[in-house]
């Protein structure tokens, strides 16, 4: 399946744009994907197969009612300095943000909304759901592939410390969520903000590198310990017009750095 309607990231109070390298852009590495960006001279939106790879009814083997899934894209640059910019978002009907210190899905003395506990209760693989902030968000990530191979793994709870002296950045909903003060770490009732990231490759020699780095994208994989199931789509947030996507510990990204630098040497 393919990814549709994806949120990004912040890079705690680092709030990255293309600007700081130099190069115009509608893009801002902050883990939402506002109206406007993503809208640049170079861009469009690429539908790619998607699945939830951890005891999920959206696995990739026997989820055979698929729905397309967007990945946004943007280039930008001139001469020898170009970058690109991808978000993704997992789906709305797969996983909100949500959780809530201390809370089971069964148990009593949760605040949050019993409709949605009952959801991430069937949507479980355990006994019952842990909502706590480190079980909803600690084991998550997202993944995106070239024929199962990682080009970009992230793990949720991680956060890009790099900026850009390694030319590739990203950050996540999780982090816009806490750095904007709409949730905290012990509580989050935004059933319709999704998990979505945003990823920044800077230093590509030509569009061209960088239209090969996108077009080498031909999966995403996500991995959510509890999912919530049967909940219908939201409209999209946080503002209209917008869409929004998804990503976690960059593991396979070096790989996917040297793949792109041999491209344009």
């Amino acid at each position: 399946m393919r990814y549709k309607n994806m949120i990004m990231i912040t890079l705690g109070a680092l709030a990255l744009s293309l600007s700081i390298a130099g190069l115009a852009s509608t893009v801002t590495v902050d883990g939402v994907k506002k109206a406007g960006e993503y809208t640049g001279s170079s861009s469009g939106t690429e539908s790619l197969e998607w699945w939830n790879g951890h005891h999920s009814i959206y696995g990739k083997d026997i989820y055979t009612d698929k729905t397309d899934n967007n990945l946004y894209w943007e280039i930008s640059g001139s001469g020898t300095n170009y970058s690109l910019n991808l978000f993704v978002e997992v789906p709305t009907y797969a996983r909100r943000m949500i959780w809530e210190d201390g809370c089971y899905s069964t148990g009593a003395g949760c605040t949050l909304d019993q409709d949605y506990l009952n959801a991430y209760q069937e949507g479980t693989h355990h006994a019952e759901a842990n909502m706590s902030y480190e079980t909803q968000t600690g084991s998550e990530f997202f993944e995106l592939k070239n024929n199962d191979l990682s080009i970009a793994k992230i793990e949720w709870q991680e956060e890009d410390g790099n900026g850009t002296t390694d030319n590739f950045t990203w950050a996540t909903s999780r982090e816009y969520l806490l750095s904007e003060g709409i949730c905290t770490t012990l509580l989050c009732e935004q059933y319709d903000m999704t998990s979505s990231l945003e990823l920044i490759w800077l230093g590509l020699r030509s569009e061209q590198a960088a239209l090969d780095l996108m077009n080498s994208t031909t999966d995403m994989e996500l991995h959510l310990s509890d999912e919530a199931e049967g909940l219908p789509p939201v409209s999209e947030v946080p503002i209209p017009a917008a869409a929004f996507m998804f990503a976690p510990a960059l593991l396979g990204f070096m790989g996917l750095r040297r793949r792109a630098k041999n491209s344009v040497a």
